[in-house]
């Protein structure tokens, strides 16, 4: 049962990716000087005091700067109060959204879309810019402190654009499924369906690059230390130190997809295809696994008690506690591989494949439900208002209030 249902997202996802085109580097234009569409490359990126490194702070980020909030992937807004299940407005892609939004400091919203496209869309709904790469884009822009979006696409690049023009563009020499997360520097890491995980400098250049034994769609978080860890599809979770060299790697039973969430105390959560939800501590040791019913492609996110919540293709979202026993098990309607984002007050928005985004109580009981008219993969995010967006396969941007 299991190997049936173990790739039931990431094989949609494959197919969708082979129908156009994903594979060998394709090329893409290079810039020059005077094209309205390529910005000269600028400065190394300048880190916005409030930040202080972007997604290094946890709780104290406003905004919503990458995928799961921030580079240890909290997937918590803790300055946010929780939304209502008010319908705000709609913003319709040209493609399905299975991109998850990312909120600058002046609360525009960013999000890509499988029409190629990434958009920027103002707090009101209203379309600011977008910008066009060759290829669908699954993967999560991240905002540095400077207004610089970062974003991979199917087209096997990673894309660097301010104001809905390129300052430079990398290859990756296959797809990205992969989100970029930004470190303190300004190091930007990202994965590769060639196996690779990728660091780039703010200005572009490559700082090193290494290979697993598998293609990589997890995102890679980024521990207090700089370390950075990054699941593959070959079972493992590894472990970079910043230059590049392995420290170690973390084993599981299956596909790694799930992107890892650090506790306070350095502990490292994560999902695998095996049906487990790992916790390992800050030294690698095993702490604990708890055994869902199905794959968890999910990222876990971790609530202001430190509960540990993540969905799963048996159609659930679970909340477990930090020494591993099962707090709640939440219902869906269908497999839920979309990341939970919580509120300040432990409110779990979530996506599932029925189409619903779900507003779930720290208590496990439903506050709302909203049916959108297709998969919800995207994961939400939390502005400083409260305002929920999040994407769905039906082509839009939805946003809640």
């Amino acid at each position: 049962m299991r190997n049936r249902t173990a790739g039931w997202v990431f094989g949609a996802i494959a197919a969708l990716a082979l129908a156009t085109g994903c594979g060998a580097d394709e090329a893409r234009p290079p810039c020059a000087p005077g094209e309205a569409a390529c910005a000269a490359p600028g400065p190394e990126a300048v880190i916005d005091p409030r930040i202080e490194g972007p997604g290094m702070r946890g709780d104290a980020l406003p905004h919503w700067p990458m995928f799961h909030h921030d580079a240890l992937h909290t997937g918590r807004n803790g300055v946010a109060a929780p939304a209502g299940g008010a319908l705000q407005w709609t913003y319709q892609a040209q493609g399905e959204v299975w991109s998850s939004p990312a909120i600058g400091l002046d609360g525009t919203v960013y999000f890509g879309s499988l029409d190629h496209k990434l958009y920027a869309v103002s707090p009101r709904g209203k379309l600011k810019w977008s910008f066009e790469t060759l290829g669908p884009i699954f993967s999560s822009p991240a905002v540095a402190g400077d207004g610089t979006v970062y974003v991979g696409s199917v087209d096997a690049h990673l894309y660097a654009i301010r104001d809905g023009a390129m300052k430079w563009t990398a290859p990756m020499h296959n797809c990205a499924f992969s989100s970029p997360a930004l470190a303190r520097d300004g190091t930007i890491y990202i994965g590769s369906n060639a196996w690779l995980v990728y660091a780039f400098s703010p200005t572009g250049e490559e700082r090193w690059q290494w290979k697993a034994r598998a293609g990589i769609s997890a995102t890679p978080a980024i521990a207090a230390s700089g370390t950075i860890l990054v699941g593959s599809d070959d079972a493992q979770v590894y472990a970079i130190k910043p230059d590049g060299v392995v420290a170690g790697s973390l084993e599981t039973a299956g596909p790694v997809r799930s992107s890892v969430a650090l506790g306070p105390d350095g502990t490292m959560y994560f999902g695998s295809d095996d049906g487990r939800l790992y916790a390992f501590a800050a030294n690698g040791k095993l702490r604990w696994t708890f055994l869902a019913s199905g794959p968890i492609q999910s990222s876990p996110a971790i609530a202001p008690d430190g509960t540990i919540v993540v969905g799963s293709a048996d159609k659930s979202v679970y909340a477990v506690t930090p020494d591993g026993r099962l707090r709640w098990r939440f219902p869906a309607g269908a497999a839920v591989a979309s990341s939970p984002a919580i509120a300040a007050d432990g409110t779990v928005f979530v996506g599932s494949d029925d189409g619903t985004l779900y507003a779930i109580a720290s208590d496990g009981t439903q506050r709302w439900a909203y049916r959108t008219g297709g998969i919800v993969f995207s994961s939400p995010a939390i502005a400083p208002d409260g305002t929920v967006y999040v994407g769905s396969a039906d082509g839009r941007l939805y946003a809640f209030r």
